[in-house]
């Protein structure tokens, strides 16, 4: 049995359960192991195949007896060969001994390097197998739908701590004194993806105890005060998550890890989470409230995934996003219940207008879509599954109400407990809850990348809708890629008198009657879909702006700003909407205000940039004038973010000099170690500080980046130094992402220098010149991220570059994440059209 798919295992034998040892020293290179895999025999063979890669394997017994071992680097296989073939129908032992490299790329088993409290280097191993680094680490059937139970055994140092997916059950010293022997708790059936092992010097909290589970968090040693935020959103998540799913939480234990080198934000190993430092230990006094917000968002979503994922796994790569959209969509809902102040669900329509700002480009892709090699289920890990899927999700729960969706998504998991499921089974299910044809309306939104301009117009007595794919290049001469052609759109409207009309629009138009005008569409603004009123329309909405809802006047921004860049509706009519939110205070809102200013920034000649600074201050002083600087005991999460957007826009593109001098003030004051920003406000102070700042300042900031308070204060740190203007302190911090910078950081310090519209060519030259060292250093799901920001290369200077970004990369290719930098590049040239409609009018349209 043998699936046409050249990288797919034959199903002929297939796992039951691993007893697996390993041999682990993170101050040495090599680790070694052996294992005895228990399978089921399906057909007659005398060919086992396993996934294996930059493994050594010394010998092989099947039922024991020898077995020659066959390698097949291209597709990851290891064959073993019997002389006489198993028997279908009975059980067989495959036993191997084995031997690899710690890798260094962040990937599979690992080493990773930090210092320890003295300052002294330190190494510990630890784990990523998501998606197919299992096979770096031993040889397995890593597969999502070779689920099997595993029996853990691990040898390390005497002096270290070894932390796997469930409980030690039994620890001894090894034949050598040096070493001690860890046997854990057999696990429940699962993927290989999910398991994980962690050796290091490394500090356990006392448990806490969530519904029975204990929970700790583990960390380097001199950690301990930044762990009491994430144990109280584990406690909180899991009896969240306990109750909406009507399940118990599946694991005996909770452990979240904090990794020094991680290159994703985290991941979902059964019972043992590892996270990136700063996506879980926080100093609540120092935090601002985004961060807090992240750390609560990224443990709930890593929490989720017991369910969803660990429990109920997909069959195949080609369903990552549900696992990742969905576990997405309850972050966000468990977030929102740990504090609905944060109104989550509104700030989420940040996230949303990333990924649809990404689908209106040609090279989009389906949400979901055939996975063939293992490179393929790494171009799954983007904004179109985690903010796309999720918004898909969202909109579907409001279409067949909280309820049903709940009660559907409920027999779904409770069908395939401890097994495999494919994207229709979630749908099938919801349709028994709902008796509503979700399969037929969710196609269409999950097989087909893009999304749809649904267009307002204005009739007698309501308006007409109808619906195109919203195109960012529109052209008659551009690709439409893989952008689709229509949609089942679940439609809400509202009168502004409150009256509500539902509609499923397809591909025929719909009219919507109404006794008073103006009718909103999107209301509530959960719809995955942009929004074009007709010029009789918008301005009667335009009018009454602040009786919209929040996400509503999110979307009236939003999308009018895209169809600006989309060169179908004029940049007036966005300068105008502009206007209307002097007055506002939702920071989501002033967010996409202050990128689009942002951007005008960039393109204005000097003469032109006096009108940018006057808009931005007209827009954002008065919310500074309202809230003041300082923090105040009356302040809201959204308060404390709405000041942060506000004196950012201010300090970096106004240059208002009340907000820089007060910038200065309290950087000294931090200099000195008495005073200093509050926590929502540090990044926008540096940010401040770093565009007009010298030598000293940034050597404090480096100084202070090599000795943080904490891991955020790392980060905040480092990607400041990015921010200076002076070509000599850049070109000082560049060489550092090639050595003293860390690899899962590198990539954002990249990105932030050549956003730097003072430096940015400098940033460019020095990626292109050392292309092959930064692919070597770089963990290759950031190879995208380190160019992310080349559509910002529109300056006057910056934007005669793009040929030669362009050709560049057409003769340097990726080896991963090529198509996200397809899309980096189609941002660029919407940009760069952007520029070329604007450039030099703007003084016409901002006066």
């Amino acid at each position: 049995m043998r699936d046409d798919n050249p990288y797919r295992l034959s199903r002929s034998v297939e796992p039951v359960h691993y007893d697996l040892f390993l041999h682990i020293d993170p101050d040495q290179e090599v680790f070694s192991g052996y294992e005895t895999i228990a399978v089921r025999v399906n057909e007659a063979t005398a060919l086992i195949e396993l996934n294996a890669v930059d493994i050594t394997v010394s010998l092989a017994r099947v039922n024991g007896e020898s077995a020659s071992v066959t390698v097949d680097p291209a597709h990851e296989i290891v064959q073993i060969q019997r002389t006489a073939p198993l028997t279908a129908g009975t059980d067989a032992e495959i036993y191997l001994e084995f031997s690899a490299r710690l890798r260094s790329d962040l990937s599979g088993l690992y080493s990773s390097v930090y210092n320890d409290e003295q300052g002294v280097s330190r190494k510990m191993a630890t784990t990523q197998f998501e998606s197919t680094g299992a096979r770096q680490a031993f040889p397995c059937f890593d597969e999502p739908d070779m689920k099997a139970t595993f029996a853990v055994t691990l040898e390390t140092p005497a002096a270290l701590e070894a932390i796997s997916n469930y409980p030690e059950v039994a620890s001894q010293p090894s034949d050598n004194s040096d070493f001690v022997t860890h046997q854990y708790e057999t696990t429940m059936i699962m993927s290989t993806y999910l398991l994980a092992f962690i050796v290091g010097d490394l500090r356990a909290t006392t448990p806490v105890i969530a519904n029975g589970i204990p929970v700790r968090v583990i960390h380097t040693p001199g950690k301990e005060a930044l762990t009491s935020y994430a144990l109280r959103v584990a406690q909180h998540a899991i009896a969240y998550f306990e109750d909406w799913f009507q399940i118990p939480y599946p694991a005996p234990k909770l452990d979240l890890l904090a990794i020094p080198d991680f290159a994703f934000g985290a991941m979902e190993n059964l019972g043992a989470v590892t996270f990136r430092e700063t996506a879980l230990l926080v100093d609540e006094t120092r935090a601002g409230q985004m961060e807090l917000e992240r750390i609560c968002d990224v443990v709930c979503h890593e929490i989720a995934h017991m369910w969803f994922g660990d429990l109920v796994t997909m069959k195949w790569w080609n369903g990552i996003w549900l696992n990742e959209a969905f576990a997405t969509f309850m972050e966000t809902g468990a977030s929102d219940a740990f504090n609905p102040e944060w109104h989550k669900w509104e700030s989420f329509g940040i996230a949303r207008l990333g990924a649809l700002n990404v689908d209106g480009l040609p090279s989009t892709r389906p949400i979901e879509f055939p996975v063939i090699a293992p490179s393929d289920a790494e171009n799954m890990f983007d904004l179109l599954t985690y903010e796309k899927g999720c918004s898909v999700i969202k909109m579907m729960e409001q279409y067949l109400g909280e309820e049903t969706f709940k009660a559907g998504v409920r027999n779904y998991l409770n069908s395939h407990l401890h097994g495999n499921a494919e994207t229709e089974d979630l749908w099938s299910a919801l349709e028994e809850a709902s008796d509503q044809p979700v399969t037929e309306m969710m196609n269409t939104w999950i097989l087909q990348g893009g999304h749809p301009l649904v267009t307002v117009d204005a009739l007698p007595n309501g308006v007409r809708l109808s619906q195109v794919p919203f195109r960012f290049l529109s052209d008659e001469s551009d690709p439409v890629g893989e952008i689709g052609s229509s949609w089942l759109i679940p439609v809400v409207s509202r009168e502004l008198n409150g009256v509500e009309g539902r509609v499923l629009l397809g591909q025929q138009d719909q009219v919507l009657t109404a006794d008073s005008e103006p009718i909103i569409v999107n209301a509530g603004g959960i719809g995955v879909y942009r929004t074009r009123y007709s010029q009789q329309v918008l301005p009667k909405i335009s009018e009454r702006f602040s009786e919209l809802a929040m996400l509503e006047r999110f979307n009236l921004i939003a999308d009018t700003w895209a169809l600006v860049l989309a060169d179908q509706v004029s940049l007036a009519d966005a300068v105008e909407l502009f206007n209307h939110c002097a007055t506002e205070t939702d920071p989501n809102v002033l967010q996409v205000v202050s990128s689009s200013l942002g951007l005008l920034q960039r393109i204005a000649s000097p003469e032109e940039q006096a009108l940018v600074v006057k808009l931005t201050t007209n827009i954002f002083n008065p919310l500074i004038s309202a809230l003041g600087m300082e923090p105040t005991p009356s302040d809201t999460p959204r308060t404390k973010v709405a000041r942060s957007v506000a004196f950012t826009a201010l300090g970096t593109i106004a240059d208002d000099p009340d907000v820089r001098e007060q910038a200065l003030q309290w950087f000294r004051e931090e200099m000195s170690g008495v005073g200093g920003p509050s926590g929502d406000l540090a990044n926008a102070v540096l940010a401040t500080v770093a565009k007009h700042g010298d030598d000293s300042e940034f050597a404090f900031m480096l100084d202070r980046y090599r000795n943080p308070v904490d891991p955020l204060d790392e980060r905040r740190h480092l990607l400041a130094l990015a921010d200076f203007r002076q070509p000599s302190l850049i070109n000082r911090l560049l060489p550092m992402i090639l050595s003293s910078i860390r690899s899962q950081d590198g990539a954002f310090v990249l990105n932030r220098i050549i956003a730097n519209e003072a430096v940015g060519e400098i940033g460019l030259d020095f990626a292109f010149s050392h292309f092959d060292e930064l692919l070597a250093r770089l963990p290759a799901n950031n190879y995208d991220l380190a160019f992310g920001s080349l559509p910002t290369l529109i300056s006057p200077s910056s934007y005669q570059r793009s040929s030669q970004v362009f050709s560049f990369f057409e003769s340097h290719k990726l080896p991963a994440g090529e198509r996200l930098l397809a899309q980096t590049l189609e941002r660029y040239r919407v940009n760069l059209r952007f520029r070329d409609r604007y450039a030099g009018r703007l003084s016409s349209i901002l006066s």
